[in-house]
This record gives C-alpha cells, sequence and structure tokens, in this order.
C-alpha cells in the first residue's frame, strides 16, 4: 500500500517524533510506500521514507495547523494514498494515532470566556473532524485517554482500539551496565557517592520543570540534577541561588538516553499532564525508579510494575517534595529490580507492529 503519515513537525527527540519513526520503520519493512506530510521535518531521514513537505501560513500555532490541516486534505486529493494515517487530529484521516489527551475534556476545564479564543475553536473543530460518524479508526494509547473521548463523543467499538506501549528494546538495562553507568557518570564529572537525578523530555513547561526545580531544591548537596530535551532550560533557571545552578547540568537533547538511564539514580517527571509518557516506561525497564504525576497516562505502568512512587492529584508540590527526599534516601528500593523484571514482558515492545496491523486491515 501506499501510506501517507501526516505529522506536523518532526524532530528527533520527541516521544510522538519517535512513535511516528518506529511506526514508519515497521511500514516500510512489511513493503509498504510511506509518505511523510510534515510542515517542518529536521533531524536525518527515516531509510524508505519520502519526505514531503507542507507549505503552512499563519501568525500563530493553531492557525498553522490550521493552514497544515487544509494541505493534509489536498495532498490526499493529489497523492492517491491506500490510507492516510494522522499524528495531529486533522479531517480526512483514516486512521488517527491519538497521541494527546481529550481536547474537548481540555476546553471543559476552562472558565467559558476562554473557550471562545479562536485557539480552543481550532483545535475543537479538528477534533470534531476526527471523532465525526465518517471519521478514522482512533487507536488510543490507554483505557483513561479513551474514556475521556468518551465522555464526549459517541464513538462505536469498531470506532477505535486500545494499543499496547511501544518502548526501544534498547531501552532494557544493558549486559555490563555497571561499567556504562561508570564511563558515563567519569564524561559527566558525576562523582560515584552523589545522587544523579533525570530530567528528560522535550516540551519542559509540560513536562513540569518548575515542579521538578522546587522538588530539587530540597535535596542535599551531594544530589546533582541533569536536565536532557529539545527545549530552553534557562528560563526555569534564572534566579536560582548560584549553589543550586552549580549541582544541575543541562544537557540538551540528546542520542545517548541508554546509557544517561543508566548514569542516573532516579527520573524526576513531575509532568502537568501528558497522554502517555514513553520515558516512564523507558526509565522502568531500564531500572532507573521513577516519580510522577497521575496524569501521566503511562503512570499506571509504574505503579503495576512497583518500578517507583506515583504523586496523586490534585497535585501537591509538597507531597513530591517529601517523596522526593524518601525515594532519594532509600535509593535504589525496590524499584530498580522490579522495573528490571517488568521490562522482560515482551508486550512492552510492540506498539509500532499493532498500528501497522490496524492501518492494514482498516476499511474506511
Amino acid at each position: 500500500m501506499k501510506l501517507a503519515m501526516a505529522l506536523y513537525h518532526y524532530f528527533p527527540y520527541g516521544g510522538l517524533q519517535r512513535d511516528f519513526a518506529r511506526i514508519a520503520r515497521e511500514a516500510v519493512r512489511r513493503g509498504h510506500e510511506v509518505v511523510a506530510l510534515v510542515s517542518d521535518w529536521q533531524g536525518g531521514t527515516i531509510d524508505g521514507v519520502t519526505v514531503q513537505r507542507v507549505a503552512v501560513s499563519g501568525g500563530s500555532n493553531h492557525g498553522r495547523m490550521r493552514s497544515f490541516a487544509k494541505g493534509v486534505l489536498a495532498a490526499r486529493e493529489t497523492g492517491e494514498f491506500d490510507r492516510v494515517v494522522g499524528f495531529n487530529r486533522l479531517a480526512g484521516l483514516d486512521v488517527y494515532f491519538a497521541a494527546d489527551s481529550c481536547f474537548a475534556e481540555h476546553v471543559n476545564s476552562k472558565p467559558k470566556p476562554v473557550r471562545w479564543l479562536p485557539r480552543y475553536g481550532t483545535y475543537l473543530k479538528l477534533e470534531q473532524a476526527v471523532t465525526a460518524a465518517n471519521g478514522p479508526l482512533i487507536l488510543f494509547l490507554n483505557d483513561d485517554q479513551r474514556d475521556q473521548y468518551l465522555r464526549h463523543y459517541p464513538l462505536t467499538e469498531n470506532r477505535y482500539a486500545l494499543l499496547p506501549p511501544g518502548i526501544e528494546r534498547d531501552r532494557q538495562r544493558p549486559d555490563g551496565h555497571k561499567a556504562l553507568r561508570q564511563q558515563t557518570r567519569a564524561s559527566l564529572g558525576i562523582d560515584e557517592q552523589d545522587t544523579l537525578l533525570l530530567f528528560l523530555g522535550s516540551g519542559f513547561k509540560v513536562k513540569g520543570l518548575d515542579r521538578a526545580l522546587k522538588a530539587f531544591a530540597t535535596l542535599p548537596e551531594t544530589v546533582k540534577l541533569m536536565i536532557v530535551g529539545n527545549d530552553q532550560a534557562e528560563p526555569y533557571l534564572s534566579g536560582l541561588p548560584e549553589a543550586l545552578r552549580r549541582r544541575i547540568l543541562v544537557l540538551g537533547p540528546r542520542d545517548d538516553v541508554t546509557a544517561l538511564m543508566q548514569a542516573a539514580d532516579l527520573l524526576l517527571h513531575p509532568a502537568y499532564r501528558e497522554s502517555a509518557g514513553m520515558v516512564l516506561l523507558e526509565a522502568t525497564v531500564a531500572g532507573l525508579p521513577v516519580l510522577t504525576t497521575d496524569t501521566c497516562g503511562y503512570a499506571r505502568y509504574v505503579r503495576e510494575a512497583g518500578s517507583g512512587e506515583v504523586i496523586v492529584s490534585p497535585f501537591s508540590q509538597q507531597a513530591l517534595d517529601d517523596t522526593l527526599q524518601k525515594m532519594v534516601s532509600q535509593l535504589p528500593g525496590p524499584w530498580q529490580e522490579n522495573g528490571v523484571e517488568y521490562g522482560r514482558n515482551p508486550a512492552l515492545y510492540c506498539l509500532a507492529q499493532t498500528v501497522v496491523d490496524h492501518v492494514e486491515g482498516w476499511t474506511p
């Protein structure tokens, strides 16, 4: 089949983008022709995938997304695709990979005047196109996300499916992990007796870097924090005491995440909201204890594995501070080996294969 895979912005470090890449590679492996419809592509190419840029216009994020949606529809008309798979809310899809939580649910939490803003109207209309009676098959990342959609849209059971998690096997704790840990910590200038926390993710605002820094500030001087991801950390660090800043490493986007997870002692991920949060499972199978919030879809796997602690809603900074202090005093605790054992489950590694199965089997 000739498949179009539509994603507004591709770069190699985002969780959604990495899912996109895994699914594209699986489709190519099965012999499908894959065309990536994007407004922007950063980073290296994916073998077997043709990149087709969609011109967008507009002075706002929602305006550019609306323009991109129109461009994807136009490409569908001229590209003779057998299936169009969307990774953003778009009209004209055959299959929608639901990376985002339900926008109608998000809108309902806002004051009424805010709901009338053009941004909210644009994204709500795009979501309504996805959930319309003639809309695509929707692939949900977890049951909480599915239930959000069902509270707002009358989707029949044949219109959606629930996906297994999908992480790369190279995130598992490798043979020789002790040597890798020592080498990586030495390269970072971290003493073996120090405790090293990892904050990892693109989009520091949603991932809760402000919360993480407040909690980190309550810890002893022997605790260090490394911030990794495709975003600007300086706005969050400005104003911090110099002594605290000296304990923080800002590494930017990195390709050696497996090594960094082995070097770290705990993943700190107090996100405001995330449909999934792939990093939680990646840390779990790497044997890296996790501290996160229950607003992440994959927090359920942290609980299930016993690989860390989950802060319940409504969020309390004090609860995060107290739990982090307790975990740091007990590391590695039971969390490390629980995660490694949980990572032996083969069902954790088949998201891409399941998505392509659905794309091949779905009859629009």
